[in-house]
């Protein structure tokens, strides 16, 4: 139950990737056509909306364009996380759970080639969409790579949890 459970879970880190990224890069666009109109609003009754634009939106804006490089950190901690699971169900896995740990692993290479594809159209795009996640550098590169990046986890992660000894080396 454990190995399914590391697959859902890498499965989910790279999906959440997938979506850290678009979403940063639709909220990073809206909040830069946004802003110069923000800005430039003047005095609306007694209220001044460009400073309170000055003491809200734009502090904001500075934490949304460093977007760009902790979703990438943010992807790469979670990759090196899941890592740890492996070593944390070490004893568990019997040798009879290789040909499902493989099964499952070509489920998870067959899965991130379909979103990596899928960002790929995105990424390759003209338009602004395309133009800002082009900016997410770390991340763009995981998740345009998480076939390779995934292989090389799993094969890994294949390694710790069945080289290890389990109940049936104690017999």
């Amino acid at each position: 139950m454990m190995i399914i459970m590391f697959f859902v879970i890498l499965f989910l880190i790279l999906f959440a990737g997938f979506i850290m990224l678009i979403g940063s890069s639709v909220i990073n666009w809206v909040f830069d056509e946004s802003i110069p109109l923000v800005s430039d609003f003047g005095m609306i009754g007694p209220s001044n909306f460009t400073e309170i634009a000055d003491l809200t939106v734009i502090p904001l804006n500075s934490l949304i364009q460093n977007f760009t490089w902790a979703t990438g950190v943010i992807y790469v901690m979670l990759i090196l996380a899941s890592l740890g699971i492996a070593f944390s169900i070490r004893t568990s896995p019997s040798k009879w759970l290789m040909g499902f740990y493989f099964l499952l692993a070509l489920m998870l290479i067959m899965g991130s080639v379909l979103i990596s594809n899928m960002y790929e159209d995105f990424h390759d795009d003209s338009g602004e969409l395309g133009d800002r996640l082009r900016e997410h550098i770390i991340l763009s590169y995981m998740i345009l790579y998480s076939p390779s990046i995934l292989t090389f986890i799993v094969f890994i992660t294949g390694i710790i949890l069945f080289s290890g000894l389990t109940e049936e080396g104690f017999a």
